[in-house]
């Protein structure tokens, strides 16, 4: 979705805007295609947390974007579950890996 409402606007500022739109326009996530993602060649789209930890990010490459982002729009599972298996190299999710 593209949505002129978070055009320019930075993360720490991006709460703020979703916290002040009307209760059918909020979301509870975005995925931005910002210039990181845009340099890389898996193409790690930054995942922004709107509703639990506002503010909150994880990158997500392209190939694991379909998985994420419709594993959290039928709330089969939260954004702290992908932020917290992402890696720490650069914070990416690249996918479950056993404990």
């Amino acid at each position: 979705m593209s949505d002129a409402r978070f055009a320019e606007v930075e993360v720490p500022g991006l709460a703020a805007v979703d916290r002040a739109a009307g209760e059918d326009e909020r979301v509870f996530h975005l995925f931005l295609a910002d210039t990181a993602a845009l340099a890389d060649p898996s193409y790690p789209l930054l995942a922004v947390d709107l509703a639990d930890d506002p503010g909150r990010t994880f990158r997500v490459p392209v190939r694991w974007f379909a998985d994420v982002s419709a594993n959290l729009s039928i709330a089969n599972m939260d954004f702290a579950e992908f932020a917290d298996a992402a890696d720490d190299d650069g914070g990416t999710f690249r996918g479950f890996r056993d404990a």
